[in-house]
């Protein structure tokens, strides 16, 4: 085993040193001022020197003593352990010359991770989901069984700084595009530019589709004011998240669409648009429960050039405790509107509508809810419905959800009423679920 170079170095220099020393004691006792002292003034000279050398002496083998061991320590190994671990190298270099030597293993793939770089273009293909719903109804005129609605959900990312939605509506032989929009999602500020066909963000309900309803339908108020599918135009959006003013987030939106909502205006081209302001603010109450208020308003023209405008307010509670989040939860929401809409002769007509529905998780996948509406039909303020909903929801698994509810409409005056018992089925396959928003 060779030597430390150090080891070397530091004997090299603690030689040189006791050399050094020896010759200049020689020098000085050799020299002839030092010959020509006498008695007691030369040899305490003498002697004071011989002491400095062997002091330098011990401290300089002290100091390279302490050095050594600190380097045995950083190598990780001492004088007993080194051939051992030179041992232990040298089978490692062993086994090491034997692998190599070995002949690579054949690997077997299967046909499918072999194939060319065509297939990978599968990756470039969108996100595919599919929803159905299937609606059993019972009054007290006649039974039915009837498929509410197909949708075709195709959803993908087109660069860093984009993405698209196309949503196809199946039904009674037709095909409608529900939703078809662009997203411009990287935009500075915090800002987000929608352009294209989709569902308007007003209130909370307004935006989701009909299969993450968390009742059979819209609100009575939805269907008088935007008809039965709600309200989705043509155009440009604009979403701003705000830099948190008042709450724990603030989001401003911005629309301008194409008016062709037949129920609430000209239902023509943007001629006539239409102009939507929504402001959604939510607080984080705690750990368990947020709350969520916002407020809604679009203008627009009607079909003979009147006015038509419509607002409204919203408020969500939702609780929603974490160790528990899978078996209790609450929600509370309710939306006031109001329309004013001119009509043939140009007189101002406002009519007034609200819903609340209280919902609760009281097992893992079963909950219990009731929904309460009243409303002013906006194209014959003396017509008011009142509705009451009570409904349960057992989700089956996240793609396949049944739920059961009676409804009790009531109109006035006259106070005709109607009642139904409702069964449905939704089922939902492919990444994009019930989303909720």
């Amino acid at each position: 085993m060779q030597e430390s170079p150090f080891r070397r170095g530091s004997a090299a220099f603690h030689g040189a040193v006791i050399l050094v020393a020896v010759a200049l004691a020689s020098a000085i006792a050799a020299s002839p001022a030092a010959q020509g002292q006498v008695g007691a003034e030369a040899e305490p000279t003498v002697e004071a020197l011989r002491r400095e050398i062997d002091a330098l002496r011990r401290d300089y083998a002290a100091r390279i003593a302490a050095l050594e061991e600190r380097l045995a320590r950083l190598e990780g190994r001492t004088d007993e352990t080194i051939p051992a671990a030179e041992a232990d190298l040298a089978a490692l270099r062993a086994a090491a010359s034997d692998a190599a030597a070995a002949p690579a293993p054949e690997l077997e793939l299967p046909a499918e991770a072999i194939g060319g770089r065509e297939r990978n273009l599968n990756r470039l293909n969108p996100e595919l989901s599919a929803t159905g719903i299937l609606l059993g109804n019972s009054t007290s005129e006649r039974e039915e069984f009837d498929a509410q609605e197909f949708e075709v959900d195709l959803q993908a990312s087109l660069d860093p700084f984009s993405r698209f939605r196309l949503t196809l509506a199946l039904g009674e032989g037709e095909v409608e595009v529900e939703e078809g929009y662009v997203v411009y999602n990287s935009l500075p500020g915090g800002l987000e530019l929608t352009a294209g066909k989709f569902r308007q963000r007003f209130g909370p309900l307004n935006r989701q589709h009909l299969h993450a309803l968390p009742q059979s339908d819209y609100p009575l108020v939805y269907q008088l004011f935007f008809g039965e599918e709600g309200l989705a135009q043509t155009g440009l959006g604009l979403a701003w998240l705000l830099p948190r003013p008042w709450a724990s987030a603030n989001e401003l939106i911005l629309e301008v669409t194409d008016g062709e909502n037949e129920t609430a205006f000209a239902g023509e081209s943007f001629e006539d648009f239409s102009l939507l302001a929504h402001l959604k603010n939510f607080w984080d109450l705690s750990n368990a429960a947020y709350l969520e208020w916002g407020l809604s308003g679009i203008s627009g023209k009607t079909a003979t050039g009147g006015d038509s405008r419509i607002w409204g307010t919203d408020l969500t509670f939702q609780w929603r405790p974490p160790a528990r989040a899978k078996y209790r939860e609450l929600t509370w929401r309710s939306e006031l509107l109001r329309s004013e809409r001119d009509d043939e002769t140009g007189r101002r007509r406002r009519a007034d509508g609200i819903y609340t529905y209280l919902e609760g998780l009281v097992a893992r996948n079963l909950s219990l809810g009731v929904r309460l509406d009243r409303v002013d039909d906006p194209l014959d303020p003396n017509r008011e419905l009142r509705a009451i909903a009570p409904y349960v929801t057992w989700w089956q698994s996240e793609f396949v959800r049944l739920r059961a509810e009676y409804s009790y409409v009531e109109e006035r005056p006259g106070a005709e009423s109607d009642d139904r018992f409702t069964l449905q089925l939704t089922w939902a396959a492919g990444p994009h679920k019930h989303e909720t928003y």
